[in-house]
C-alpha cells in the first residue's frame, strides 16, 4: 500500500492541525469537536508510532475524556450538553486502551439506552398505519440510531453505533447492547435500496426507489462485517465495485477503498486515483478525510476490530 504518502502528507498535516486542547476541529484551525478529533485519533493509533504521535494521541484521549458529559455521552459542539451520534466514533477510538476504556464502556451504555423519535410504540404504530397507504414497503418497527437525540433513524449513526459495539469485548456487552445491534442490523437490511447499497434511510424517495450513495453505503457494509454471506451484502459490495469510477469525492473515494478492504476486495483501482487527487491540492484537507484516506491507503485493518479491555493499541 502507499504508506510513504502516508508517512510524508497525512501524519503530518494531522499532527500540524491538531490544537493546543489535544483535539481536533473538521479543518485545521478550526473548533477542536468530538467527530473530528475521534477520527484523528483512530488514525494516528493505526498509522503512526513515533513517540510524537504517541504522545498526539494521549492528547487527544484527554481532550475526549474531558469532553464526556455525565451521562456518558459526547455532545457534537463544546458548548451543548447534549449527547449525540459521536458518541459512537468517540467509543470507537477509545476501546481497548488502558487510559479510557472504562470511559468509552459509559458511552456505549448511554447508546445502548437512547432511543430514536421513531423507537416509541406509538410512533411505530401511527407509521404501520400510514403504510398502508404507502408504496414503501419499509417496515416501520425497525429502528436504529439518530443523528441528534429524539429524532428519526438513520443509516450512518445507526452503521456507527453498530460498529462501535462490535469493537467493544464481547462479554462486555450488556444485555440491552445486544438486542439494541441485532435491531440496528435487521433495521440496515430492511432499509437497502432495490439496487444494492445504501442512501440515508428512506427506500422510496419522491415516489421511485432510492437511489443509494457511498457513504451510508460503505458504513452499512463496514457494521455488517459479521454477515459476508447475506445476500443483501453481496449486492451491495458489487454496487460498490460497479460505481466507484463515478466517486468525485476525496472523502467517498476513501470510503469506498475502506470497504472494499474490510471484505478483501483488492480495490487496487482506487489508491491510485485517491493519492492523485490529495496530491494535487485541487481542495482544502478535511480532518475526518485526511484519516479516512490514511486509513485506506495505509490498509489499517484493525480499527474496526473486537479491542481487549485493559490492553494499550
Amino acid at each position: 500500500m502507499r504508506s510513504a504518502f502516508v508517512e510524508s502528507s497525512f501524519l503530518p498535516f494531522l499532527s500540524s492541525a491538531q490544537n493546543e486542547d489535544g483535539g481536533w476541529g473538521f479543518h485545521a484551525g478550526a473548533m477542536s469537536r468530538a467527530e473530528p478529533t475521534a477520527w484523528a485519533l483512530i488514525a494516528l493509533l493505526e498509522c503512526a508510532s513515533t513517540p510524537a504521535h504517541e504522545e498526539a494521541a494521549s492528547r487527544a484521549v484527554r481532550f475526549l475524556l474531558a469532553a464526556q458529559l455525565p451521562d456518558g455521552s459526547w455532545a457534537s459542539t463544546p458548548e451543548s450538553r447534549e449527547g449525540c451520534w459521536a458518541t459512537s466514533l468517540v467509543c470507537l477510538a477509545l476501546h481497548g486502551r488502558n487510559d479510557s476504556s472504562a470511559s468509552a464502556m459509559r458511552g456505549l451504555d448511554w447508546l445502548s439506552k437512547e432511543l430514536p423519535g421513531d423507537a416509541s410504540l406509538f410512533q411505530r404504530l401511527l407509521r404501520r398505519l400510514r403504510l398502508k397507504k404507502s408504496i414503501s414497503n419499509q417496515n416501520p418497527l425497525y429502528f436504529g440510531w439518530s443523528w441528534t437525540a429524539g429524532t428519526a433513524s438513520w443509516v450512518e449513526p445507526t452503521s456507527c453505533a453498530i460498529l462501535s459495539f462490535r469493537a467493544a469485548p464481547a462479554q462486555s456487552l450488556s444485555a440491552d447492547a445486544q438486542r439494541r445491534l441485532r435491531m440496528g442490523e435487521t433495521m440496515l437490511y430492511d432499509r437497502m435500496c432495490p439496487s444494492g447499497g445504501w442512501n440515508s434511510g428512506n427506500l422510496i424517495v419522491y415516489g421511485g426507489a432510492g437511489e443509494p450513495l457511498v457513504s451510508p453505503t460503505v458504513w452499512a457494509l463496514l457494521a455488517l462485517q459479521e454477515h459476508p454471506e447475506r445476500p443483501e451484502v453481496h449486492k451491495s459490495i458489487q454496487w460498490l465495485e460497479s460505481n466507484w469510477q463515478s466517486i468525485l469525492g476525496h472523502g467517498s473515494l476513501a470510503l469506498a477503498l475502506l470497504a472494499l478492504h474490510a471484505y478483501g476486495r483488492p480495490g487496487a483501482g482506487l489508491a491510485g486515483p485517491l493519492q492523485a487527487r490529495y496530491e494535487s491540492n485541487e481542495t482544502p484537507w478535511s480532518v475526518p478525510e485526511v484519516a479516512w484516506a490514511a486509513l485506506a491507503l495505509s490498509g489499517a485493518q484493525d480499527w474496526w476490530k473486537p479491542k481487549s479491555n485493559g490492553k494499550d493499541r
